[in-house]
């Protein structure tokens, strides 16, 4: 699998030298303000990053003047489209997003994620260009409760309260549309897929970037890395799956803990919503009466964590929300090693409460069946298996795939 689209590949099946025809240039004009919206760039942000003033932007976005051959290339690469698509041809939703990370993913440790995203949104564009994918579903309740996020809460929080209270309602309204009551959350990846069509995508990718949100036209992708304690990898999807729901106006939406925990409201509404939904109130109080009367204890504790698949700080975090345990108790919480508070229980932790990391890899399921059912086919190699299990294209990975196929037919 290739690492990205570079050089002319990267910029489509044309001859660049060839000026823009007058009859076009309205038609140029459009589609650059269309790309120009869907990165959420203004006008002089657009023009610094091709070398015009606002004045001379607007002129193009408005038929009034042309983009010469010299000029398509910049734009093409400032707006994450080849400079076929500005010329016209049908546009690719994952080809462009592709085209944009590749733009994007250097060799640097924290760009690992966005690699693996383009290397996911690669497979896709060959799987629609020579197979017929799987398609997006959204369900019924997921499209209701994604209305409702952007309907309800446009407007950005204007206090750190308020914020909370956003995030709360959302993933409340959440669980009562998707009926999830009270309960702990099992399998968040196929929960997130099923209902809200997004894919998901789990591999060890590093620590420093925790995760990564990609949403545009017609694409919709979430990766995470595993190198994290599943507890942790769980908050991150919760959390990429809030900026997701409330559509976030970036399309690339990359972040470490540094980004995810800054002391920003839009990063405190999706905190408060991942919190909420993998940790509800009412599952709290339940578990607590039953476990210790009540009462927070260390034991109880590593109970939650257990039951409900979370870190220790969101577990923590949510429990001061609630005004179950003070801030300075929390603190000695925090103090702890993890590891030694589990080990002390472990009763109330046949899985470790999933403080270790899994360094597994996930590969969003409509891809895979896609690329596994077009390999028996024969309408593709196995290349795009291969890229999407990370493994090598070998006879071995055919068998493992004829062999879940006869499972299938028997």
């Amino acid at each position: 699998m290739a690492g990205g689209l570079t050089g002319l590949e990267a910029l489509g099946p044309i001859l660049v030298a060839t000026d823009i025809d007058t009859t076009e240039t309205a038609h140029v004009g459009r589609r650059v303000a269309e790309a120009r919206a869907r990165r959420a760039l203004t006008g002089d942000a657009l023009g610094a990053l091709v070398g015009l003033g606002k004045d001379q932007i607007s002129k193009i976005e408005h038929g009034r003047r042309k983009v010469s051959s010299r000029e398509l290339p910049k734009f093409a690469e400032a707006l994450g489209v080849s400079i076929a698509h500005l010329l016209g041809a049908p546009f690719r939703p994952t080809l462009a997003m592709a085209h944009r990370l590749a733009a994007e993913a250097g060799p640097g440790e924290d760009n690992k994620a966005k690699r693996r995203a383009l290397q996911l949104l690669e497979v896709e564009d060959a799987l629609v260009q020579r197979a017929t994918p799987w398609p997006v579903r959204v369900t019924d309740a997921g499209g209701r409760v994604r209305a409702y996020a952007r309907s309800e809460f446009a407007a950005s929080p204007r206090t750190k309260a308020e914020a909370q209270r956003q995030g709360k309602r959302l993933a409340q309204h959440l669980r009562r549309e998707l009926d999830l009551g009270a309960h702990e959350i099992g399998d968040l990846p196929g929960l997130i897929e099923r209902n809200f069509g997004v894919d998901v995508a789990l591999s060890p990718l590093g620590t420093a970037a925790d995760g990564l949100c990609v949403h545009a036209v017609n694409v919709a992708l979430i990766v995470a890395s595993t190198d994290f304690s599943e507890g942790h990898v769980r908050f991150t999807l919760a959390h990429e799956l809030g900026h997701h729901l409330l559509g976030d106006p970036r399309d690339v939406i990359s972040e470490g803990e540094h980004e995810m925990f800054a002391d920003d409201l839009q990063e405190r509404r999706v905190n408060a919503f991942a919190g909420h939904l993998l940790i509800p109130e009412e599952g709290i109080r339940e578990t607590l009466a039953w476990r210790s009367a009540g009462q927070v204890t260390e034991r109880s504790v590593v109970a939650l964590m257990e039951q409900f698949g979370v870190s220790l700080a969101a577990l923590v975090y949510q429990l001061c929300l609630m005004g179950l345990i003070t801030f300075e108790q929390g603190q000695r919480l925090k103090s702890q090693k993890v590891g030694d508070l589990v080990a002390r229980h472990p009763s109330v932790a046949p899985n470790g409460a999933w403080i270790r990391p899994l360094h597994h890899i996930r590969a969003p399921e409509r891809l895979l069946q896609s690329a596994v059912e077009a390999a028996r086919l024969q309408q593709m190699g196995l290349g795009p298996v291969a890229a999407l299990l990370e493994r090598e294209d070998d006879d071995e990975l055919w068998d493992d795939i004829m062999e879940v196929s006869e499972e299938v037919l028997n």
